[in-house]
């Protein structure tokens, strides 16, 4: 049931796509707004949350957003830019006349595993024969070229920091400078399965292999890994390593249910959850909003969000929660919850805290009429970016966005 509704409102973007594709990319002539400088050589972490499937990667620039968006099985993959100042959503092919369907000649049908800028151009990694490569293109969509090769091929989504890419090859992370050679880079943790595996490498997901969410914040890489412990339960941790060359250290794991309570997958991992000045904060949906202190251990809770919805999700940004009240989907046989899934339903109020846990917000979500399920994108200090679904037909979903200071919602594309 699930994958029904995802592939139904991913398959909705690729409707967009089609009547965008005539626009040109890029922003209207004249006078427009002046925008913030946008450091684009640095982990762009706050884009990196979206836990849907329907966006694979996300990267910023002064101008705009570029978006890979998943359409789900048996569909294409596509790459798109979201233009700050006009809000407009747009194919990033840059070939006129382009249909988009054929991925030999649309500079736009990309399976990328994440995205990211230099400023100039844009990075994505592409698992294929033979393993792993990087690709770049110019920020119109012309120009792709490949850059560099990652070795065998990983579930595991590279991030660029630094200058570096950091990535994963069979079980163990690297790091290695954008555009430089494979025998160059660094080995920074793991083990190599790929020398132990008989035909060498994997192209899909492994359950038996160790899988990393992998992080970076000021001088540190961080990378959250699934650990079995010695009681037999599995619960996420995360350790840290200095960019420079140093030894990865544990700092941190899912907390007991004894410490911050139950919450709705208690014991494996949280919800939710954000590094940023040398803490990791987290929601737990079902419970509430934490902090640990990776250096020290301490965990303290900033928030009783419960208080506010029992379940809930939620992203960060380096200032700000983000909180929706939905809910898990319910069974359409039972009714029970189906907690654990990535898509919620319901919901009508955004909750805004900052990262001392001070509700600031309460803004609603009724103007945009009766809706069935949120899936929330990313958010900066000022938005916050999500798609909204008002039933079964895909073509009732839209892509929004929330002033968080006005509560101005704002329909940056509507394919009704």
């Amino acid at each position: 049931m699930t994958k029904k509704l995802l592939a139904a409102l991913l398959a909705a973007l690729m409707a967009l796509s089609l009547a965008a594709c005539e626009e040109e990319v890029g922003r209207d002539d004249g006078e427009t707004p002046l925008l913030e400088d946008v450091d684009t050589s640095v982990f762009q972490k706050n884009l990196h949350q979206s836990g849907t499937g329907d966006l694979d990667g996300i990267c910023e620039t002064k101008e705009g957003f570029y978006l890979n968006c998943d359409l789900g099985p048996g569909l294409k993959f596509r790459l798109y830019y979201l233009d700050k100042t006009t809000q407009r959503v747009t194919v990033l092919c840059g070939k006129p006349d382009c249909g988009h369907t054929d991925p030999d000649a649309c500079n736009a049908l990309v399976d990328a595993m994440g995205l990211w800028t230099d400023g100039a151009r844009l990075f994505y990694a592409k698992a294929g024969t033979g393993g792993k490569r990087v690709y770049s293109e110019a920020l119109n969509g012309t120009e792709r070229r490949e850059v560099m090769d990652l070795g065998a091929a990983a579930y595991d989504r590279p991030i660029y920091h630094r200058g570096e890419v950091y990535f994963v090859s069979g079980g163990v992370i690297y790091a290695v400078e954008l555009g430089g050679d494979l025998k160059d880079a660094r080995r920074i943790w793991g083990r190599d399965y790929n020398a132990e595996a008989p035909t060498g490498g994997y192209g899909a997901y492994d359950p038996a292999m160790p899988h990393y969410t992998l992080w970076a914040d000021g001088d540190l890489l961080y990378f959250m890994v699934n650990v079995t412990q010695e009681d037999g339960t599995q619960k996420d941790t995360l350790f840290s390593c200095p960019l420079e060359v140093g030894e990865a250290k544990k700092v941190w794991e899912t907390p007991d249910k004894e410490t911050v309570g139950e919450w709705e997958t208690t014991g494996v991992s949280v919800s939710q959850w954000y590094v940023a000045n040398e803490s990791i904060y987290f929601y737990l949906s079902g419970g509430d909003f934490w902090r640990s202190d990776l250096s020290t251990g301490e965990t303290v809770k900033l928030a009783d969000t419960s208080e506010k919805t029992l379940y809930g999700s939620a992203v960060f940004s380096d200032s700000c929660l983000c909180l929706l009240n939905d809910r898990p989907m319910a069974n359409p046989f039972d009714g029970t919850l189906m907690v654990g899934v990535p898509l919620h339903e319901g919901g009508d109020t955004v909750l805004v805290y900052d990262l001392e846990g001070t509700l600031l917000k309460e803004l609603s979500l009724e103007s945009l009429g009766p809706v069935n399920g949120f899936s929330l994108l990313w958010c900066d200090d000022e938005t916050l970016y999500f798609n909204a679904n008002a039933g079964r037909d895909p073509s009732t979903s839209t892509l929004c966005s929330l002033d968080l200071a006005t509560g101005e919602i704002q329909q940056i594309y509507n394919w009704q």
